[in-house]
């Protein structure tokens, strides 16, 4: 094999390994996503700031449980956190996740549909 041909057989393999790391990581973020009750939280979160207690009321989520997915969202880089005296504010840092949990919310809402009409 010429020099060229291995530098480029090599190129082909990193850049390989470096799409399988990016996919591994797509899929562990989708993974803890696929949490309802935090995808209810981020749909919560869409439009506004809500506190802690705001989100323990609309959920019905205890709050230590509401803590350990915010905390999760949080890691994720999708939730930024402010605090103001005793209480704890969250907002969606990025809100292209909204658009694709909407997308997605689409495209399952078409399939039930269409599955639905066959049905009939």
């Amino acid at each position: 094999m010429k020099p060229s041909q291995r530098s480029r057989s090599h190129r082909k393999r990193t850049k390989k390994s470096e799409l399988d790391e990016l996919y591994v990581v797509q899929a562990e973020f989708c993974k803890g996503l696929a949490h309802p009750k935090r995808i209810l939280i981020l749909n919560l979160l869409k439009h506004e700031e809500l506190s802690v207690s705001d989100l323990v009321n609309m959920t019905g989520i205890p709050q230590s449980n509401l803590s350990q997915h915010l905390a999760f969202l949080r890691q994720q880089g999708l939730l930024t956190a402010r605090r103001s005296g005793m209480n704890i504010y969250y907002s969606v840092k990025d809100k292209r996740i909204i658009e694709a949990c909407d997308l997605i919310r689409e495209i399952i809402t078409e399939k039930i549909k269409r599955t639905q009409s066959l049905l009939k």
